[in-house]
């Protein structure tokens, strides 16, 4: 799992169990903030006190991919790759076209 910041980026290996979320995975080893949104689910707004506002956001891929669902959503497998990027907004929001 990689987290970009921005500025700088942390990576860790996580070993989790099955049926383990892309949320649940982050929570393992990084301070997560989120906003849960009824029929959607749990969004990420906040890693380690870098929280999103009006020009920035949080997006997370897996293997590569924008993830098309909330993050506890997700269910990793195995030898999944995690990467969270907090990106410019209009960077984020090209990504939904």
């Amino acid at each position: 799992m990689t987290v970009d910041f921005g500025s700088s980026a942390k990576s860790k290996i996580l070993t989790v169990s099955n049926g383990t979320s892309v949320f649940d995975a982050l929570n393992v080893s990084f301070s997560v903030e989120h906003k849960e949104f009824v029929g959607m689910g749990k969004m990420i707004i906040g890693i380690d006190s870098v929280t999103q506002n009006s020009t920035h956001y949080w997006l997370y891929f897996v293997d590569g991919r924008i993830a098309g669902v909330a993050a506890d959503k997700f269910i990793l497998t195995k030898d999944s790759s995690v990467e969270l990027k907090f990106l410019r907004s209009d960077i984020a929001l090209s990504y939904f076209k």
